[in-house]
């Protein structure tokens, strides 16, 4: 398990899909998806301190912000 599956566990995200196309943390009702082709993000909802911080790690993981 990777730093940013850890930090997305710790609140409360379980991890949906991971393939080649994205990836897809759930939590709830809310939804945090990474877009390989676009390097997007999307989030259904207003996201806090610390998703921003686990969705920051994730995209240093990632390697997109090279």
């Amino acid at each position: 398990m990777s730093k940013a599956d850890e930090m997305f566990d710790e609140l409360g995200y379980v991890k949906k899909h991971d393939n080649r196309r994205h990836i897809i943390y759930k939590n709830g009702l809310g939804i945090i998806e990474f877009t390989h082709k676009n390097k997007w993000i999307f989030a259904n909802f207003n996201i806090d301190m610390q998703e921003l911080q686990a969705i920051n790690e994730k995209v240093k993981e990632l390697g997109w912000n090279e």
